[in-house]
This record gives structure tokens, sequence and C-alpha cells, in this order.
């Protein structure tokens, strides 16, 4: 009991605690009910026997061995702890890297619709042009939502939204680009129509060449013969050179007498001499529009009043 004294007790329990501690932290780690209990055996052994007899240079000397194992094993329950925290802190950053895609994504595709917005507006200033370019045509526009599906014919479907019209759309009306001649309109529905592309080989137009002495002919599709256009009819003398433009004449051609293609309209290039015959020359012309990429064109609904 005298030892007892000179060894105060809080040292004791902390010698307990520490070897508690010690305990549990091994068993934490290895998972060892055996080993919990034997280290709990000798931990309340120490404690009775300092109670009753001191056992202060053994506590010293405990201590002094079993601070390494208790600071090895403290040590790695930090590390523990740091693994399991890097753990969440590891799935936390993946959340937040996939909530950051997402606002990526919705981003991209706000992005494209802008910009696709953006197309489509300066298209439609583009068709709007058109309007100053020939003031004198009453013009609707009309977006391209279709094309022929078995490749037959060289047909374009095209729609509008707008209710109130100047006049109603008709068969053979003329139907331009801002480059130039698309074609006419050969079928009407509700609100669409269906248009005969000048490259079809039912196509016909009545064409003059910018040149001297303005040289007139006809206008032939012939895509489904392997070339796109051909002017013929053409005279024998005219002065005809690769890069003339061939505009429309104004000249009503049948079986659409009443809707005539309105005259200065692009057509097409000169690309090359196709045959010279006795009375006639026939020359293959570049389509002035680009038919695969058009979206947007203008139906030519008449003439305005003076």
């Amino acid at each position: 009991m005298g030892d007892h004294k000179g060894c105060p007790y809080g040292m004791c329990f902390g010698l307990v605690w520490a070897t508690t501690r010690i305990a549990l932290r091994v068993a934490i780690m290895r998972r060892s009910t055996v080993l919990i209990l034997v280290l709990l055996a000798i931990c309340l052994l120490l404690l009775l026997a300092d109670r009753v007899i001191g056992l202060g240079v053994v506590k010293g000397s405990l201590a002094w061995v079993l601070s390494p194992l208790q600071r090895a094993f403290y040590d790695g329950g930090e590390q523990v702890g740091d693994f399991w925290e890097r753990l969440r802190e590891a799935e936390r950053l993946q959340e937040e890297n996939k909530r950051l895609w997402e606002v990526v994504e919705q981003l991209t595709s706000e992005r494209l619709r802008y910009q696709e917005i953006e197309h489509e507006n300066q298209e439609l200033r583009t068709l709007l042009g058109l309007r100053e370019r020939y003031p004198e045509l009453e013009l609707l526009e009309a977006e391209v939502i279709g094309r022929d599906p078995t490749g037959w014919q060289q047909v374009l479907r095209v729609g509008w939204t707008t209710q109130e019209r100047p006049r109603e759309v008709r068969e053979g009306m003329a139907v331009i680009a801002p480059a130039g001649l698309v074609g006419r309109v050969i079928r009407v529905y509700p609100n669409a129509a269906d248009v005969l592309l000048i490259t079809d080989i039912g196509s016909s137009v009545s064409a003059v060449v910018q040149t001297e002495g303005r040289p007139t002919g006809v206008v032939d599709g012939r895509w489904q013969e392997g070339t796109r256009l051909i002017m013929r009819y053409l005279p024998q003398g005219a002065v005809l050179h690769e890069g003339d433009w061939v505009l429309t004449s104004g000249l009503r051609l049948p079986p659409f007498e009443e809707e005539g293609f309105p005259p200065g309209i692009p057509i097409g290039r000169i690309l090359h001499l196709v045959t010279v015959a006795d009375l006639h020359q026939q020359v293959e012309l570049v389509p002035a529009v680009d038919f695969e990429r058009l979206e947007w064109v203008s139906i030519v609904l008449g003439t305005k009043s003076p």
C-alpha cells in the first residue's frame, strides 16, 4: 500500500487506459476476440496488483516496453483513418466530376442549339435579301422538309408556317434561292408543296447567256442521265465561253404557260461545249444552287401590282 501512495492513481489508470487502447486497436485491425480478452485480463491483473502492492517500477518498465508498440498502433490507426478519409474524398470528387460532366454536356447541347438557331437566322436573313434584290416579286419563304427517298426524281418538299399569304400557292410557280433558280412547284398540300428541281429530266427552262449577243436557248435537266444541266438550241454562231452565266429569260414554256420563271434569275455557268450540231450548239452547265445543302427557299407567288 505504501508503494501505491508513492504512485498516483492517475498514472496507473493512464497505463491501463493506454493498454486498453492498444488492445482495441489490435482487435480492430486483426478482429481477434481472444486477443481482446487476453489483453483485458492483463490490464485487470496490473490494476489489481498496483492497488495491492504497487508496481511503480514495473509500470515504468512496461510503459517503456509498450510505448513503441502503442505508437505503432496509434500511427497505424491514423493511417487507417486517413485511408478512409481519402476514400470518402475520392467518392465526393467522383460525384462532383459526374455533376460537372452533366453541366458540360448541357452547355454543349445549348451551344449547338444556339449555333443552329444562328445558322437558321442567317439563312432567313439571306432569303430576306431576295426581297431587296427582286422588289417586284411577291415571295413566300419555305423550309426544305423532305426529299424524294426513291431517287427517281429530283424533288424537294417544302413547308411554310405563314397562315396569311398574299396569294395561293399553285402548281407551276417558280422556286428560287439566294444563289439562283431551284425549280417549280408540281404539287401543293396544306402549308407544303413538292418542288421539281431544274436538274430533273422533266424540267425545262427558257434561258439566256449573259454574254455579247445574249443568245437564248432551253436548259433541260439531265440528272438521271449522268449530267446535271444541258442548254440546247443555242445559235450556231453564238460566241460562248466557259464560266459565262446563264439566266432565266422570262419566256414561258409549256405546260406552264401561266406560271413563267421571272427573268434574270441565275441558273448556272457554262462548264464546256457538249456537241456542235448543224444548226445549234449545246453546252453543259454547273448549277448555281447547291441542291444537296439547300435548307430554305422562296416561292415566287407573283409580281407585285404597280
